[in-house]
């Protein structure tokens, strides 16, 4: 009689089991695991993107091994030979290795050189977005307008000029000059001319040096004003005439209202960035006095 009831508890034990077991098959759950391993394994066989080389490995990529052909080409106007390139290759390995040691070990801490590159390399990635940005005419034309003043055209100025001889000597020569003599007939005779008519700011400083046109630009009208250096030496000046301001029209200073435009994108991009960066640290500095004072 008790086996009898054995047996009646294994088949129940069996039924029960037989029943989970196919309830589990039909289970939603069940299938979205066993798809989810089918494709998890489909992919590990279809997948070619080559696996991390190990820490300890120095992998030279075919991207990287191209990369030094060109820089060698770029220096040397000729791409390298094989023995060349096998010699660079080396040489990339052995700095990668040195690197790797020297990380290892810590100096790139508290060494100034490498700090200063770092934040070099930081500033030109948050700068680099400007250089591909491509203004839209209206947008340059609209920071035109907002700028004028960075794009006027100094004025042409008309002028008579004496080359002194001496420092000393401008004051007797102002007073030949006021009283009518000819600037042609006073001062150090050379190839200039003691009379220019109106003549663009570009060509008065090639002439002259650099300077010398804003210098007469601030000068009064029909009155011997000096000494006023340039790279002769020192002269007596008159200006006799001078135009006026302009603004040249977008179509001729495109390039260079252009570059000053792409200038201030690059600072808005080099500050935000900054603020940016600075909001993820708790910054705390010292006071600049107590330091000063130590």
């Amino acid at each position: 009689m008790v086996q009898y009831d054995d047996d009646i508890l294994i088949s129940k034990d069996r039924a029960m089991t037989d029943v989970t077991f196919h309830g589990l098959l039909k289970s939603s759950f069940v299938h979205f695991i066993a798809l989810g391993g089918l494709i998890f394994v489909v992919f590990a066989m279809l997948d070619d993107t080559p696996s991390s080389p190990p820490p300890d490995a120095i992998v030279l990529t075919a991207p990287e091994a191209a990369r030094l052909v060109d820089q060698f080409t770029a220096t040397w106007r000729r791409p390298p030979t094989a023995q060349e390139l096998e010699a660079l290759m080396q040489s990339w390995a052995v700095e990668e290795a040195n690197v790797r040691e020297a990380l290892e070990l810590g100096l790139d801490r508290g060494d100034a050189v490498i700090r200063q590159r770092l934040n070099l390399k930081m500033q030109f990635l948050s700068e680099s977005g400007a250089a591909v940005l491509e203004p839209e005419d209206a947008e340059l034309q609209a920071y035109l307008d907002a700028n004028p003043e960075r794009f006027m055209q100094p004025p042409d100025i008309a002028f008579e000029q004496v080359l002194l001889p001496e420092e000393g000597a401008a004051s007797e020569i102002r007073v030949l000059l006021e009283n009518g003599a000819d600037p042609a007939t006073l001062g150090v005779a050379s190839l200039l001319p003691s009379s220019f008519p109106m003549t663009p700011a570009p060509v008065i400083d090639r002439t002259f040096g650099a300077g010398f046109d804003a210098t007469l630009a601030a000068l009064p009208l029909n009155s011997w004003q000096g000494p006023v250096p340039s790279g002769y030496g020192q002269h007596l000046v008159r200006v006799t005439d001078r135009s006026d301001p302009t603004l040249p029209p977008l179509s001729e200073i495109r390039n260079r209202v252009e570059a000053e435009w792409r200038a201030d994108r690059t600072k808005t991009l080099r500050e935000s960035y900054t603020q940016a960066v600075l909001a993820r640290y708790s910054v705390t500095l010292p006071d600049a006095g107590e330091v000063l004072n130590q």
